[in-house]
């Protein structure tokens, strides 16, 4: 049985450009801002229409039980010319009334079928006028606003109105509210667009930056203006792009430096190799010429090789470094095997007097100053100097290697111990490598708790001061 076929992988759906889902944002919050607005003010609204009928209302009512206590005192019976009055005034007032004695008993309405009472009892809210009001259902269940003033002492004039007409009588304010948060919600969303796109500028200008180092165009810069975010993040951007470019330089010299040093031995090995084996050169002494040259040539390939092992195997952090006291006398004599034959050769006298004891790896401790010696011998002319010497200053035992070589400028000291710096051509008299022993050096300085920078000497060159925890108890 064959196994299921993978499901089809489906595109990820494009993300909208910022631009566009800010502009949504902006509006999104705006329309939430505007409806809640129009909420509390629709709710506002309604209570004060309420208030503002209950108290026209009371006003009203008022000046109608006056009158009507009038008529009472007066003793003249109801007519029928008083009760198209009492309906008259009911539709000045745009409320029905109700005459009720002291229970709520119905005695006269402007009604056609009314009620046989009122709760008027629930109606308590007393007012400035002498009037009390209240919300109340009718017969039907609907919510009325009642407003009551005394005609005398058992009789009660009520007016009575729905609370929905009150509401639809200022439904044209609300109307217009509505249309005026919607001409807002408009000039939001075009405002959040301009908005928007201004925000969104830099950040556009951002993306195409990146994307043009993404195309290889290393060292792209913006411009660093925005809010204060935003101009952070062009800084470091412009700052990161740099570092790029010149990682990538340094990078591509590197590379040519390193097939250098590989192609100029191969180059001899192969040579030298290939006339030995056509019998170009058959003297035995020139044979043993070649094979001495195919030997240090392939030594070179070797030096190169270890000095990139090295380096990656400090980048993995694979290297582990004792802090041990460090037998000076073991530690010159080294140096001096290693290095008097090439001084001699180079025509330079060396100098080795260290005294004293450091805390530190001796192998990589004798690897990081072979590198330093190695690199003043290789720029020190004929004739010049290169002095070795150590002593203890507080609790660091600090050596110096010095040379009457050029020197190095102030502002290339940094970065002679760059990993794929080699010197400045001034201070090389053969080239000087791949530009890799300084950058071992200082690592492993660093990894044994200690510093090396650079300095001038008296002798008039350069001077390397590499400073450790010294061994004194």
């Amino acid at each position: 049985m064959s196994a299921p076929a993978d499901p089809p992988v489906r595109d990820p759906k494009p993300a909208r450009p910022i631009a566009t889902r800010a502009r949504l944002y902006l509006v999104g919050a705006a329309l939430i801002a505007l409806v809640a607005a129009l909420g509390v003010f629709a709710l506002g609204w309604s209570l004060y229409a309420v208030q503002q009928r209950t108290d026209t209302l009371a006003r009203q009512v008022s000046a109608l039980a006056k009158g009507q206590a009038v008529a009472a005192r007066s003793g003249a019976a109801p007519t029928a010319a008083s009760a198209r009055l009492f309906k008259v005034e009911a539709g000045l007032i745009g409320a029905a009334l109700f005459v009720t004695d002291e229970s709520g008993n119905v005695e006269q309405s402007t009604l056609a079928t009314a009620q046989a009472s009122l709760p008027i009892d629930k109606v308590s809210r007393e007012s400035a006028a002498g009037t009390a009001s209240g919300i109340l259902r009718n017969a039907s269940g609907v919510r009325v606003l009642a407003v009551m003033a005394p005609i005398d002492a058992t009789h009660r004039l009520v007016a009575v109105q729905g609370l929905a007409e009150i509401r639809a009588a200022y439904a044209g304010m609300l109307a217009i509210a509505a249309v005026a948060l919607a001409a807002a919600a408009l000039v939001a969303y075009v405002a959040g667009g301009l908005l928007a796109r201004r925000l969104a500028a830099p950040l556009t200008r951002l993306k195409g930056a990146a994307e043009e180092v993404a195309a290889g165009g290393f060292g792209a810069q913006v411009a660093e203006e925005g809010d204060a975010e935003t101009t952070s993040l062009a800084r470091s951007f412009n700052r990161m792009s740099r570092r790029v470019a010149d990682a990538y330089s340094a990078q591509e010299a590197f590379v040519g430096d390193v097939s250098h040093e590989i192609r100029t031995p191969l180059t001899s090995i192969r040579g030298f190799a290939e006339a030995m084996l056509d019998g170009t050169i058959s003297d035995p002494s020139r044979q043993s010429h070649a094979l001495q040259v195919i030997y240090d040539e392939a030594g070179r390939i070797g030096e190169v090789t270890d000095a990139l092992l090295t380096l990656s195997s400090l980048d993995a952090g694979a290297v582990a470094l004792a802090a041990e006291p460090v037998d000076v006398v073991a530690l010159a004599d080294a140096l001096r095997a290693r290095f008097t034959r090439t001084a001699e050769t180079a025509g330079v006298a060396l100098e080795i007097a260290l005294v004293d004891q450091p805390l530190a790896d001796p192998s990589r401790l004798l690897q990081s100053l072979s590198a330093l010696v190695a690199n003043a011998i290789a720029h020190t002319p004929s004739g010049g100097r290169v002095r070795v010497s150590s002593h203890v200053e507080g609790v660091l035992w600090q050596v110096r290697v010095e040379d009457s070589g050029p020197g190095i400028p102030a502002d290339k000291r940094r970065d002679v111990f760059g990993r794929f710096t080699r010197l400045d051509s001034s201070r090389s008299a053969d080239g000087g490598g791949a530009g890799l022993g300084l950058a071992i050096c200082k690592r492993l300085i660093e990894l044994m708790g200690g510093t090396i920078d650079v300095q001038d000497s008296e002798l008039g060159g350069a001077l390397f001061v590499v400073r450790l925890p010294s061994g004194r108890a």
